[in-house]
């Protein structure tokens, strides 16, 4: 059944704030709220992660923390699965990670 779920900013000045939108057996939808100078360190997945600039400006790990790249509102970033990706907020930011698939459904 179709589901709506509306975007509520939930900002922690302290941490990095993790929702889980959906998750099913295919796929887990995730949305981190960052103030400026949060992040999540870079880690790996066993399955593609695709991750979309909601609001604000981030910069991304691109396979390690030695290249970056700066992505604003409406950009996204593609990851192979056990590609290393994690990103630091430059300014109050909003994204949307979808894993597929997903990796904690696994049989």
């Amino acid at each position: 059944m179709a589901q709506i779920k509306v975007l509520e900013e939930n900002f922690n000045p302290q941490i990095p704030t993790r929702e889980v939108v959906y998750n099913d057996k295919n796929v887990r939808v995730m949305r981190f709220y960052l103030k400026a100078g949060q992040e999540i360190k870079p880690h790996r997945s066993p399955s593609t992660v695709v991750i979309t600039v909601l609001k604000g400006k981030l910069s991304f790990f691109i396979g390690s923390e030695n290249r970056e790249e700066t992505l604003k509102e409406g950009a996204s970033v593609f990851y192979d699965p056990e590609e290393a990706h994690g990103f630091k907020a430059l300014e109050d930011s909003v994204v949307q990670a979808v894993v597929a698939p997903n990796p904690t459904k696994r049989s």
